[in-house]
């Protein structure tokens, strides 16, 4: 079995909703669930542009007056007040409230079979690298097997149905939410939707006979294709193109785009005979002891192809369910970017993926004429603010909690990801017409929101997501958020966002030419970022005024951004401040964790060199959050205590599944402006293995190591380099290379 396979020896078993536990395929603008049942299978199909439900508040009212009580508030030291009186309660009073929007299922084809005796010897899996479902069996009448796969060429689903016998399968498509249905022809099955947004055209080819009763296709063969093409818009149906292909020629063409992006960066840390495990018994085992090497690389493989076919060029970002949402209105479906949206891109550039960003940039970005009336009438702001969560068709204010409505680092976090693109990729064109324009909307906002106070500047409200400062917890404002008061001033976390972005913005002037006049005051704010503050502890402060008090009981770690997912402070450029940082990571009592959070650590811990912390996080994970089709969920229900302990709740969330990719990614390499890191923080367990492909600003790296202690990297220059080169940890090397030149070190680690 290839390390690239996974197999289940069961069907999807997630009592009430299957689709958790269901293979997915994509290509980044259609998404297939695929249960795996004999008799009645229902694959669900959905559309990366299918929304509904927002509640459109109107005209978003300006509560600005209510923004400035807040910090008249907050300067008399009533805290209480700042966060009763909110800009959300002020909106309510004004008659505004608004919901963002849900992504809803396109529909099902149902599949109908009466099997004649028992089955043995069931497989289903996924082969990632070619992007292939398949259902396989065993019954008295021989072998049968279905395989799938959504092509990235064509836009269209492919089935593919053979069995040793002919056999009779009865079909019916059903779109989400239809209330009538036609079958045009005895060879297909075609369906619009009332509202027009949707339809479907399912055809037969290959040979096979057909009849038809009612709105059901009944088709008898033995080998044979199902085409579908899922439309949504207005999109196309038209099947007629491809009904001459083979499940083998439309393959090759899907497999050209696909496996093209699946193998741009390669990586193993176990035995190819390790991988003949099923998904059940790697997680059963890590769950009796840790994780194995093979399922940590699986869980690697795994994401990487969920977000690969969760992404297009064409398509919207890729949301907190991928495209493989199992039903409409499910909770925290949206683009949410307080971590998860940031959560789900860390590994793209470093994984040679950055055709992925274009779309993330240009969905924000098509929304910054919302995002300036929101800085003017919420904050009286030049401009712009961005809400934690937007969807499509939902941008202005919709989460009614404090801690959305007062953090005002959205904007200033999701530009690291658009200048990391820039840097990665040298795409100067979008640098100009679309980066920076961003950056430069989200510095004005800091100008006008940070308070001059002499020799430094102050932020307020301010907050460190989602915490309260331990001396504050005891006020309780009127909150259904659960958090007690988390508005305050100077954030930690928003002084390193706000220095990040003006850092780069003023580097992007100089690249471009651009705002060159408005450069000096940017130059000015960045000048006057007060220092990260220490507290009686030894560690960094998260809210830096003397008036509040660190809590460390509390799973965020905000204000350790300029550790991860920042590098503004490195081992190897500020030793002294990154230990006072691993401090404050020290002294955090993380109880109550998430999914998300796992991953979150597992990266804090690999940017400090704790390997062995970063692993057990992912064995916490794989021990509560992993389901057997790793799908990641947001807790675990069973009261074991390694997460929150939610018994009624267990919301997916794939952020973790794309966030364990790249904390896997941060234990072999982290690229830093000044120095290349190899192996900063490899566990135990993974005492042998290869990276090849790893992408950094200026190059590529090629990686492998042995149990002996051998360290081998290659360095490809795609620019002229002139940079340090650590090997866990420790200075080996000066890297100096001419543009596309190659360099082999090799050392003992």
């Amino acid at each position: 079995m290839s390390r690239h396979i996974y197999t289940l020896k069961k069907p999807a078993s997630c009592y009430g909703e299957l689709w958790r536990e269901a293979l997915p395929l994509g290509n980044g603008l259609t998404g297939v669930l695929i249960g795996g049942a004999i008799a009645e299978e229902h694959i669900q199909f959905n559309r990366h542009d299918l929304w509904h439900g927002a509640g459109n508040g109107g005209e978003i009212p300006d509560v600005s007056d209510t923004f400035r009580a807040m910090r008249e508030n907050i300067d008399a030291g009533d805290y209480l007040a700042a966060n009763r009186d909110c800009l959300m309660h002020a909106l309510r009073e004004k008659g505004y409230s608004a919901s963002p929007e849900t992504p809803y299922p396109h529909g099902w084809l149902d599949i109908t079979w009466s099997p004649e005796s028992v089955f043995r010897h069931y497989r289903r899996g996924v082969n990632m690298r070619t992007g292939e479902a398949f259902v396989t069996f065993e019954t008295e009448d021989g072998t049968f097997r279905r395989e799938a796969f959504v092509s990235r060429d064509s836009d269209i689903t492919v089935i593919r149905m053979t069995a040793d016998r002919p056999f009779t399968v009865v079909y019916d498509y059903r779109l989400f939410g239809e209330t009538g249905e036609t079958v045009t022809t005895p060879t297909g099955l075609s369906r619009t939707a009332l509202d027009g947004d949707t339809a479907v055209n399912v055809c037969f080819t290959g040979e096979y006979t057909s009849s038809v009763d009612g709105n059901k296709l009944s088709v008898t063969g033995r080998d044979y294709l199902i085409l579908v093409r899922a439309a949504s818009h207005g999109s196309g149906t038209d099947l007629a193109p491809f009904c001459g292909e083979t499940y083998e020629s439309l393959l090759q063409k899907h497999t050209a785009l696909h496996t093209a992006l699946y193998d741009a960066v390669s990586l193993s840390f176990s035995d190819e005979d390790a991988h003949e495990a099923s998904n059940e018994e790697l997680l059963a085992d890590a769950y009796d002891d840790l994780a194995s090497p093979a399922l940590l690389e699986r869980m690697w493989h795994f994401g990487r192809y969920l977000f690969i076919s969760a992404a297009s060029e064409q398509g919207n970002p890729v949301p907190l369910y991928g495209l493989w949402h199992g039903g409409a209105g499910l909770g925290w479906s949206q683009y949410v970017a307080n971590e998860n949206v940031e959560m789900t891109y860390w590994h793209t550039m470093t994984g040679g993926l950055a055709y992925a960003l274009p779309p993330l940039i240009r969905y924000y970005t098509s929304k910054t004429a919302v995002f300036r009336e929101c800085a003017r009438k919420l904050f009286g702001m030049r401009g712009i603010w961005i809400s934690a969560y937007t969807t499509p068709d939902s941008a202005g204010v919709s989460v009614p909690v404090t801690v959305i409505s007062n953090w005002i680092s959205c904007a200033g976090w999701l530009c690291r990801h658009f200048w990391e693109y820039y840097l990665y990729t040298g795409d100067e064109a979008l640098l100009r017409e679309e980066i920076l324009p961003f950056m430069y909307e989200a510095a004005l906002f800091y100008c006008d929101y940070a308070v001059d106070d002499g020799e430094t500047v102050r932020l307020y409200p301010s907050v460190s997501p989602e915490n309260t400062p331990s001396n504050l917890m005891h006020l309780r404002t009127v909150s259904h958020s659960g958090h007690p008061c988390p508005a305050v001033q100077n954030a930690a976390m928003d002084f390193a966002v706000m220095k990040e972005l003006l850092a780069n913005l003023l580097e992007g002037i100089a690249v471009t030419g651009m705002y060159t006049d408005e450069a000096p005051s940017f130059r000015a704010l960045l000048e006057k970022i007060p220092a990260y503050q220490i507290n009686e502890d030894g560690a960094v402060k998260e809210w830096m005024h003397k008036d509040l008090s660190d809590n460390y009981h509390h799973r965020h770690l905000s204000h350790i951004y300029p550790i991860f997912p920042g590098c503004e402070v490195t081992a190897f450029s500020n030793p002294e401040l990154f230990e006072k940082f691993r401090r404050a990571v020290e002294l955090r009592k993380l109880g109550s964790q998430s999914g998300w959070s796992l991953t979150h650590m597992a990266c804090i811990y690999a940017r400090l060199g704790e390997a062995e912390r970063a692993a057990e996080c992912l064995d916490i994970m794989t021990k509560s959050v992993v389901l057997d089709s790793l799908f990641t969920i947001h807790n675990d229900w069973r009261r074991m205590g390694m997460t929150l302990n939610w018994e009624d709740s267990a919301i997916v969330q794939l952020d973790a599944a794309f966030g364990a990719v790249n904390a896997l990614q941060e234990m072999l390499f982290c690229p830093q402006k000044d120095a290349l890191s190899v192996l900063p923080a490899l566990p135990n367990r993974l005492s042998h293995g290869h990276a090849r492909g790893l992408v950094f600003p200026g190059g590529t790296l090629d990686l492998a190591w042995a149990e002996d202690g051998t360290v081998t990297v290659t360095v490809h220059a795609r620019h002229a380099l002139d940079m340090a080169l650590l090997i866990c940890g420790e200075k080996h090397a000066q890297i100096c290379m001419d543009e596309g030149t190659q360099k082999t070190w090799t050392f003992l680690r």
